[in-house]
């Protein structure tokens, strides 16, 4: 049961980490849900920004307001996907219902405090029937286009027992928004033996605060791999997603983030190992320059026997009016686990750019070939499609990264 007044009391409970926004400089729309095509400056912003073309988006929200998607819909119900908006979900669905804010608490700190009281419920739901492995992507694409706006969005993930799905989400404002504020809340659950692979790719704008707010369950012998990268400048992002593990159940969350001008990174995320041979790994690249400042925070806590975590944390800085911290934690309170961690924050090798440069490279081309050498992850078991995906977004953050 949600205690309002205590939900209440919590718009006024700061983040532990990252700037304190003020929340009472911006204002919501009334949101809603609309049928036409979006604007050319829409779907231009979700092209050249995230790489996401609008015809092929399963949902797109601008602020509070959605654009209803015929097409999308008919393509998944072929295989008895749910996707919706939240909202109408929650009127729909009884497991929409049912799961809302039961990973979540409304008054975790004052962004989801907020979004509970004031926002519209906007967000996606997506449900996979038990043993559908969905062969496409579900592309997601969540915008801002007003400087004093906030947008909220909650999005709910369910996967039944032994399905598999691909979610990309593209967040951006449009070229000249310098400012506005994103609060994005998800709940994910991947119930036994499904697999959710989730990609994300965010182009903010300077004057933009991001406070994203995540935790996943994921049932016995579930998979959940997360790739989330960000590559354009912020005044400020914070997020620390939750991953909960019950038994035999694997989490990768991977991390790049290429900073850029006088904005706040603090980008983290942790795994809880609770059931019996559970295991998780935290890997995170990090690019800072232009006077950018990134804070690398990642946590791994055993509760259960036979548990496996590793914590990797690399960092490059590309002058030196940027500064980097890693911020490995490893807990347990019981014996028979195997945590690791190893942190490094150095610049681009010397020797090696003049190696490159020897062989005829320019110096921007041989930056380049060692940033992609160092951004570039292995993520076993992914599909084609996906490797495709984040090839093009680490392409993106290199290009950005050096300017």
């Amino acid at each position: 049961m949600i205690d309002l007044e205590e939900v209440k009391r919590a718009l006024e409970k700061p983040s532990p980490y990252g700037p304190d926004i003020d929340l009472s400089r911006y204002k919501i729309d009334e949101g809603g849900i609309i049928y036409r095509e979006p604007s050319q400056e829409i779907t231009e912003s979700a092209r050249e920004k995230v790489g996401i073309s609008v015809e092929q988006a399963t949902y797109l929200q601008v602020g509070e307001t959605v654009f209803a998607r015929a097409m999308a819909e008919k393509l998944f119900k072929e295989y008895n996907v749910v996707v919706k908006p939240l909202f109408k979900a929650l009127k729909e669905d009884k497991l929409a219902e049912k799961l809302a804010w039961t990973l979540l608490r409304p008054d975790q700190d004052k962004y989801t405090a907020y979004a509970y009281l004031y926002g519209k419920e906007a967000g996606y739901y997506v449900y996979v029937p038990p043993g559908t492995k969905v062969p496409l992507p579900i592309y997601t694409c969540l915008s801002l286009f007003t400087e004093n706006q906030v947008q909220t969005t909650h999005n709910i993930v369910y996967l039944d027992e032994g399905s598999e799905a691909i979610i990309t989400t593209g967040c951006l404002v449009p070229h000249g928004v310098k400012g506005g504020l994103h609060v994005g809340l998800s709940e994910f659950y991947v119930a036994e033996k499904a697999r959710l692979i989730y990609t994300m790719i965010h182009s903010w704008g300077e004057g933009t605060h991001v406070r994203p707010r995540t935790v996943v369950r994921v049932k016995e012998g579930g998979e959940y791999v997360s790739y989330y990268s960000v590559y354009s400048p912020v005044a400020s992002i914070q997020t620390y997603p939750m991953v909960h593990l019950e038994k035999k159940a694997s989490a990768k969350l991977v991390s790049v983030i290429a900073g850029s001008g006088p904005g706040v990174y603090d980008i983290g995320g942790g795994a809880i190992l609770e059931g019996e041979g559970s295991s998780a790994e935290l890997v995170s690249r990090t690019i800072s320059s232009k006077g950018s400042r990134i804070i690398s925070r990642s946590s791994i806590e055993a509760l259960a026997g036979g548990t496996k975590g590793h914590i990797e944390c690399l960092g490059v800085m590309l002058d030196d009016r940027s500064t980097t911290e890693t911020i490995p934690i490893l807990k347990t309170s019981v014996q028979e686990v195997e945590l690791t961690h190893e942190a490094a924050i150095g610049m681009l090798s010397g020797e090696k750019l003049e190696y490159l440069m020897a062989r005829g490279f320019t110096e921007e081309e041989a930056r380049s070939i060692l940033l992609r050498g160092y951004l570039t992850l292995e993520v076993k078991g992914i599909p084609p499609s996906v490797k495709a995906e984040i090839d093009r977004i680490t392409d993106y953050v290199i290009k950005h990264a050096l300017g």
